[in-house]
């Protein structure tokens, strides 16, 4: 995907991004759960650029949105237990997800579980939202 959020990590705009989700939330609303995720995504990139958020949080906010919108797109319970790993293996099964893209978001789950402060770059952080936001945001 050329051009694609996920390929311009690099060349991160937060600001850029998140008046193009604000806009898009605007006209798509928030109700689904592509615009429930992608509203928390958006906080956590907002705070992640002004500095408000650390890596971690931002981390968790990520997988997060990312369990909360698996659990709707297959139709389980909200407070179901089931591990986003375990979800994730779901989703590609049922093509909600692609093996890529399954993957991809698996990164964001990892850094959570095992990641500290100190371990977790910049470039994490940008790639976990950037790739958060344009997997969900696709589906909208």
């Amino acid at each position: 995907m050329p051009g694609s959020l996920f390929e311009r990590a690099m060349v991160f705009d937060a600001q850029a991004i998140f008046a193009n989700l604000a806009e898009k939330e605007r006209l798509r609303g928030h109700h689904t759960a592509e615009g429930r995720a992608i509203r928390t995504l958006s906080r956590a990139l907002q705070g992640w650029a002004s500095g408000t958020l650390g890596s971690l949080d931002v981390i968790a906010m990520c997988d997060q949105a990312i369990e909360d919108w698996l659990k709707a797109k297959l139709k389980v319970s909200a407070w179901s237990p089931a591990s986003v790993r375990r979800l994730l293996t779901t989703a590609a099964a049922a093509e909600v997800l692609s093996q890529r893209e399954a993957a991809c978001l698996q990164k964001t789950t990892d850094l959570r579980s095992h990641g500290a402060v100190e371990t977790i770059t910049r470039e994490d952080v940008n790639t976990a939202l950037l790739s958060a936001i344009e997997i969900i945001e696709s589906r909208w």
